[in-house]
């Protein structure tokens, strides 16, 4: 085994990059690559001694390490050791609350993708779609059903890109804390972005894992979190329609067919036989389909024993936004996140959308309503189409889910808006 090969195998086994190693032994960081590429014939005694305390070699290793250095032969095994990397087996996924008979075509595509596909690039699942309609709950229905594929564990990663009073988390921090899960001593762990992602990568290389990345807020955040070996699958949760690497599998989540939002909310409300259909059907779509919604309300149904399906259908028929509230959770709670995380420009745009009368409109209308050029009105429609605030059924064609309508349509007229803005935007929607 060469000088190089044996350095990168003690460092690898000490969880170092080499800019860590170079720090340690009072050298140089091209130095330490140079020595590890076989690039110094000669090296001082004394930069050898300083790394083999660096690197905390015992007595058999220094004696190695040294006559190596000198080009003397050496009978040390040319196979790397044991790996003796400290390795806890994280078992980190939530529990599986998805109801049967729901989302089945979507799991099928998510499992088989991850199943399939050998390349680190390929084996990448993005699950998007609108406030509310499953991602966690089908990511992590899908992890707990492909977890036996994975025997050195699943990770699950809360990057908070939506998350109410809670920044989205820096990659460097979601890094350091998965680094720590696995075993690797906090001393240990960079603080360079750059060199965290490469340690992360070094740890999982020969590991199969299943890593659930949920609630990504944008590139930025996600790409240093993908692992760069083919034994590690990834399942990415995102309200957003993020830009995927090589041969990611993108599955965008709409809201539920009527027949599998009625098994939703019948299976979640633990409704009897006795409740006509088409009432049921009706709470569904009240709900907009959405699946957050429908547990929501099935829960509210569950939780007043006086109520029945017709009294929580007037309920809804009322006020429905209002009423898709149960403990910590709210279908308002939750397009306020989305609309919060919008830049200036793209709330405004939201707001007055959300003032027209009806929720399908074309871009002539829009660009009416946002007082600017097609141009100028495409380009924010985009911005909103990617955050999964709008709906596109057709080219230059736009429709706002009921909800999202209801949502944006309170958030209308804004404090300080003019009566002359109010007056020009009415007015565009009456011709």
């Amino acid at each position: 085994m060469s000088l190089g090969a044996l350095l990168r195998m003690w460092r690898r086994r000490a969880l170092l990059t080499q800019e860590q190693l170079a720090e340690r032994a009072g050298l140089n960081v091209r130095t330490v690559r140079r020595l590890e590429n076989d690039g110094l014939l000669q090296p001082r005694t004394t930069s050898v001694l300083q790394l083999a305390k660096a690197l905390e070699l015992d007595g058999a290793e220094r004696a190695t390490l040294n006559a190596v250095a000198r080009g003397h032969p050496t009978d040390r095994p040319t196979t790397a050791p044991a790996d003796p990397r400290p390795w806890t087996i994280p078992r980190q996924l939530p529990a599986d609350v998805a109801a049967p008979g729901v989302r089945e075509r979507e799991l099928a595509i998510v499992e088989d993708h991850i199943t399939t596909m050998p390349e680190p690039d390929e084996g990448v699942v993005f699950v998007n779609g609108m406030a509310g309609t499953g991602k966690t709950v089908l990511a992590v229905h899908a992890a707990h059903r492909l977890a036996p594929r994975f025997p050195d564990g699943q990770l699950f990663v809360d990057l908070h890109g939506h998350a109410q009073a809670t920044a989205p988390v820096e990659p460097g921090a979601a890094l350091a804390r998965i680094l720590r899960t696995m075993g690797v001593p906090a001393e240990h762990i960079p603080w360079h972005l750059d060199d965290c992602a490469a340690l992360y990568r070094s740890v999982l290389t020969g590991r199969r894992l299943l890593i659930v990345l949920d609630d990504a807020a944008d590139e930025r955040q996600l790409l240093p979190l993908l692992p760069a070996t083919p034994g590690c699958q990834v399942i990415v949760t995102s309200r957003h329609r993020l830009t995927c690497p090589g041969n990611a599998r993108i599955l965008s989540l709409d809201t539920l067919p009527l027949a599998e939002a009625i098994t939703l909310f019948t299976r979640t409300a633990g409704c009897d036989g006795d409740t006509p259909r088409d009432v049921l059907a009706e709470i569904v779509r009240r709900c907009g389909l959405l699946p957050l919604a429908i547990r929501i309300a099935a829960a509210c149904l569950q939780a007043r024993p006086a109520w029945n399906a017709h009294h929580l259908l007037d309920r809804l028929a009322a006020d429905g936004l209002t009423e898709l509230t149960a403990g910590h959770q709210s279908v308002t709670a939750a397009f306020d996140r989305s609309y919060e995380r919008l830049p200036a420009d793209q709330q405004e745009a939201y707001r007055l959308l959300g003032s027209a009368l009806h929720p399908a409109f074309d871009l002539d209308t829009a660009a009416a309503l946002l007082n600017t050029t097609t141009t100028q009105a495409i380009r924010l429609l985009d911005h909103l189409l990617n955050a999964h605030l709008l709906q596109e059924p057709a080219p230059g064609l736009y429709r706002l889910h009921d909800l999202i309508h209801a949502h944006a349509s309170a958030l209308w007229p804004p404090d300080g808006v003019s009566a002359p803005l109010r007056v020009r935007c009415h007015t565009a929607l009456l011709t």
